[in-house]
């Protein structure tokens, strides 16, 4: 087990993407074939993945999560999130990789839930024959695309990529049990992205109110209309995955990884995960098993 969470540009490739248009799409067993079918558990900050299975089996793990998909999925993997992947031998798919700056010129496009883009998702497509097919055309035409030489190439790229992203949208809405509920989208997706940047400060629902410009009445209730919770029971939920992620997936201390999160003392980080999660972080290490690493 490595120090810190492996990040790459695409996996296995130690290189950063500075291309802020940059797609690529290719088949799982490009690149998992020759690895035993196995991807270890990594991190893209810088890429939004689709993975269409179209048949045969994956174990995946997202952050903390594990399951097992078999024939017609789509997986959705936004920046960020830590996954590995054992896909049965053979396994036939496709992976679609999106630079997250060029998915950031998109949500226009996209209509108002372009949050699912935002959270790791599993579309059953084995429920949804037609629909898979859609999109499985769209995607067999995209990698056709890239392998061609042809005039207007670019543009139906894009146009290609757009209608992609509004299928997985449009079905990770339907099927998703925890989408918003909240009219108050902007507010909402504006508060997610504030408490990424800033949960290891450990502010306050005030703070946060401030730097949104609302009231602090406001902020929680709009919260709590979205998602059932408060600002702070959001905010120890981000800081829970990210001390999840080191406990599972690198070999730092408690300590090391208390400091990481902005904790004053060991002791209190034990305590603070100890409530949330009823097990102490070195026994929810002891207790966990990351795949493929």
């Amino acid at each position: 087990m490595q120090k810190n969470i492996p990040q790459f540009g695409l996996y296995g490739e130690g290189r950063w993407i500075d291309d802020p248009e940059f797609v690529h799409i290719e088949d799982i067993e490009a690149r998992s074939g020759e690895l035993g079918w196995r991807i270890k558990a990594h991190q893209h900050t810088q890429l939004f993945q689709i993975l269409l299975l179209n048949h045969g089996s994956v174990q995946v793990k997202m952050d903390t999560e594990t399951r097992y998909l078999e024939g017609k999925w789509a997986i959705i993997v936004p920046p960020g999130i830590v996954h590995g992947f054992r896909f049965s031998p053979e396994t036939d798919g496709s992976v679609l990789s999106i630079s997250d700056s060029l998915l950031e010129q998109t949500p226009d496009k996209l209509g108002k839930h372009t949050q699912a883009l935002t959270t790791p998702g599993f579309i059953n497509f084995n429920r949804l024959p037609e629909a898979f097919q859609h999109v499985r055309q769209l995607i067999e035409l995209l990698e056709y695309e890239f392998q061609q030489v042809h005039e207007g190439k670019n543009a139906l790229i894009e146009h290609l990529l757009k209608a992609i992203l509004v299928l997985v949208v449009r079905h990770q809405v339907a099927t998703s049990p925890d989408a918003p509920l909240s009219n108050d989208d902007t507010l909402i997706n504006r508060l997610k992205i504030l408490v990424n940047e800033r949960y290891k400060n450990h502010l306050k629902t005030l703070d946060y109110a401030n730097q949104l410009n609302v009231s602090e009445k406001k902020l929680n209730r709009v919260t709590q209309q979205a998602f059932g919770k408060t600002v702070v029971q959001l905010v120890h939920e981000r800081l829970m995955l990210e001390a999840k992620r080191h406990l599972v997936y690198t070999q730092k201390s408690v300590e090391e990884i208390a400091y990481d999160l902005g904790f004053k003392d060991a002791g209190y980080f034990s305590r603070f995960f100890k409530r949330q999660e009823k097990l102490t972080p070195g026994k929810y290490r002891q207790l966990s098993d990351p795949i493929a690493l």
